[in-house]
């Protein structure tokens, strides 16, 4: 009875924070209100990611189409593809299909764009909870597993995203969820759901291709098991892990059939569309070359002015650039945005002691999303909070976070730091959370000052801008809570809140090892 209190009160924390700052404003958008800044730049579809998903979800239910209608692309627009006299979607389709039943409900209420955002909340829930089951099961303590749970929710810049339209929390979601199966039933058996989350994964996000690799390696071991025997090594074949593969005609399936509907062809991939960058006077369709030959400028050939290649994106000489962006810089660094996510550095090797292969499998998975991003073309991810990138990194350290927590819990000056460390990183991304991720990285907010006339940040410190103008885009804060405080108020009310339940489950683990000891 004990352990379902605790499991209901951690659930009911993490669903309260997020309701109070998903995102949002009320009423079902039409084609007549889609385009609006209430919607689109001052309000929660503020960037092309949000909107591309957004509008793909909205066209299906309302037009009953995977294309765009006119005023629905230029709703889209910068991030418009053009197939075939058709306006398409630029952003894999499974956001856009799961949110769904979200916007349907939400529809019923005259919420509809929280509906939708709401589903992604559900898919951080899941993760808080899975990141707490793994640690356990690894051996952490309880609370320590809560804490890092709660961490990687409210304490990384998941959370400005868990709040929002945007596929990194399902994209974890299904990781974890691959990773938990594998740890928690041995043999064959979870390869039959592994094998259809790893390829599912796809439609969620195309890079997934590779940031999955490391689960795909570790299930094939259990299909074709090496034994060393002496001084030999034998491969044995197990019939039954071969079989397992025919899941993955579920999701493949799928992604053929979306493809076809979207684009007129199974295999062609969103990402390879040509992009619409503006319309003309008359409605019709501007790509970059007419950008330029209406500026005046000399059109040269780019990958998007023809056929794009499915990896004409990855440059390796982005990487050192990529990594400094990523892990030290102001900009979108872990060491700015979450310092307290590298506190799960020292519980690796203590993992490792335990379970060698197991902590190999998460390292694989955390070196494979960093170094893929590191040679990403925008590694900046556009006008973005923190690194979103590296929000699946942010749930394998969290679990080795939870290890750390687990052997340092009777060290007073080590949890006197995790606390401050702590306290600064669910005040940045809280911040993060209620108020805007449109943050540009520094090479345009420097351009941007020369045209606005004033200090354009490209930190944190924009959010924190954005706040003192008393703006927030929580939609319970604009509905319900504004006529009571203030926006800075409404931040001090949900920051505080969490770090006080934090603050209260560090103290009662410390005091409980000190008892126990």
């Amino acid at each position: 009875m004990k352990k379902i209190i605790v499991n209901f009160l951690f659930l009911a924390f993490c669903a309260f924070v997020l309701i109070l700052s998903l995102r949002g404003i009320g009423g079902n958008p039409t084609y007549e209100t889609l385009n609006s800044s209430d919607l689109k730049e001052e309000g929660p579809l503020e960037l092309s990611p949000e909107r591309g998903r957004f509008a793909l979800t909205y066209s299906i239910i309302e037009d009953k189409s995977f294309q765009f209608s006119l005023p629905v692309a230029k709703f889209v627009i910068p991030d418009l593809g053009y197939q075939d006299g058709r306006y398409v979607s630029l952003f894999d389709p499974g956001v856009s299909l799961l949110t769904i039943p979200g916007y349907i409900i939400g529809k019923y209420f005259d919420a509809s764009q929280v509906g939708s955002f709401a589903i992604i909340g559900l898919f951080a829930i899941a993760n808080a909870l899975l990141v707490r089951s793994i640690a356990k099961k690894l051996g952490a303590n309880p609370i320590a597993s809560s804490l890092a749970a709660l961490i990687f929710l409210f304490g990384t810049p998941a959370f400005a995203y868990a709040v929002t339209l945007y596929q990194h929390n399902v994209t974890v979601f299904l990781m974890l969820l691959s990773v938990y199966l594998l740890l928690k039933w041995k043999g064959i058996l979870p390869l039959f759901f592994v094998w259809f989350l790893v390829v599912g994964s796809l439609i969620v996000d195309y890079p997934n291709f590779f940031l999955f690799l490391p689960i795909g390696l570790y299930a094939l071991g259990r299909v074709f098991p090496i034994e060393d025997i002496g001084n030999t090594i034998r491969l044995n074949i197990k019939i039954l892990g071969l079989v397992s593969f025919v899941t993955i005609l579920i999701p493949v399936s799928l992604f053929l059939w979306v493809h076809k509907v979207s684009y007129g062809n199974p295999l062609q991939l969103a990402g390879n569309v040509r992009s619409v960058k503006d319309f003309d006077e008359n409605g019709n369709p501007l790509f970059r070359e007419d950008i330029l030959r209406r500026a005046g400028q000399e059109v040269v050939e780019t990958p998007d002015s023809g056929d794009k290649t499915s990896i004409g994106f990855f440059k390796t000489r982005n990487m050192l650039s990529s990594l400094y962006i990523h892990l030290i810089s102001n900009e979108r660094g872990v060491l700015w945005f979450t310092p307290v996510i590298l506190v799960g550095i020292f519980g690796i090797s203590y993992l490792y002691k335990k379970r060698p292969g197991f902590t190999s499998l998460l390292l694989a998975l955390l070196g494979s999303n960093v170094f893929l991003y590191a040679m990403w073309g925008d590694f900046w991810g556009g006008w973005a909070f923190g690194s979103r990138y590296l929000i699946p990194a942010y749930a394998v350290m969290s679990i080795f976070l939870a290890i750390a927590l687990t052997e340092f819990k009777r060290k007073i000056f080590f949890l006197i730091i995790f606390l401050v460390l702590t306290t600064y990183s669910v005040s940045v991304n809280t911040l993060g959370a209620l108020t805007t991720n449109r943050v540009p990285p520094k090479v345009e907010a420097v351009a941007l000052e020369k045209v606005s006339g004033r200090k354009e940040h490209y930190t944190y410190l924009r959010n924190w801008e954005f706040l003192m103008a008393n703006k927030s885009k929580s939609f319970i804060y604009q509905t319900f809570a504004n006529d009571y405080v203030t926006a800075p108020q409404y931040y001090y009310i949900v920051s505080c809140s969490i770090i006080f339940v934090m603050s209260g489950q560090i103290a009662y683990m410390y005091l409980k090892a000190r008892k126990e000891s």
